[in-house]
């Protein structure tokens, strides 16, 4: 209960302030940290899940435009889901890609796992809603993960992309100017 209400209240800030009063909260954020800790922070459960979690990291730090507690949380929430649903055994990579020509920043998670059906996947960053609804017990979650990433990719002007195919796995991109 008490997560489901922290949930809550993060989507509602992420709806409310996505004016001039957040703008101002955007630093100079190296991605690459966000993500490198992200993995630390995530390395227990996926070691209770048999999932490996890896990066592809460039040697340098990659700087973007942004708010790093909503950056985390964007990449925290696509990367503990793809350790949720993933497979023993299973992988879930985060790679940082960093485009000069287009002049963008590229976060790709990528994992092996159950992967998700075409008729669910324009539905997932929806609040509460839940793929398989028999085991959201089993999984816990309060169903507001995603939909907080979306919000938060509004707010840093990002696109986010989904791909996955059953029982192959899913990647989700997010898009960020530099």
């Amino acid at each position: 209960l008490l997560s489901l209400i922290e949930d809550i209240i993060k989507i509602s800030r992420l709806e409310e302030d996505t004016g001039k009063e957040k703008k101002d909260l955007f630093e100079p954020t190296d991605i690459c940290t966000i993500c490198t800790a992200v993995v630390r922070e995530l390395e227990h459960k996926a070691s209770e899940f048999d999932v490996v979690l890896k990066t592809r990291l460039p040697d340098a730090p990659v700087s973007i435009q942004g708010i790093p507690q909503i950056l985390h949380e964007m990449i925290f929430n696509v990367c503990d889901n793809a350790v949720t649903y993933n497979k023993p055994g299973g992988s879930v990579t985060i790679e940082v890609v960093q485009n000069f020509e287009r002049e963008h920043v590229e976060v790709i998670i990528s994992d092996t796992g159950i992967g998700i059906a075409p008729e669910h996947q324009s539905r997932i960053f929806e609040r509460f809603y839940r793929v398989d609804k028999s085991h959201s017990k089993q999984t816990g979650g309060t169903g507001l993960g995603l939909a907080i990433v979306k919000h938060g990719a509004l707010l840093m002007n990002a696109k986010v992309f989904l791909s996955s195919e059953i029982d192959r796995g899913t990647k989700v991109s997010f898009i960020f100017r530099s």
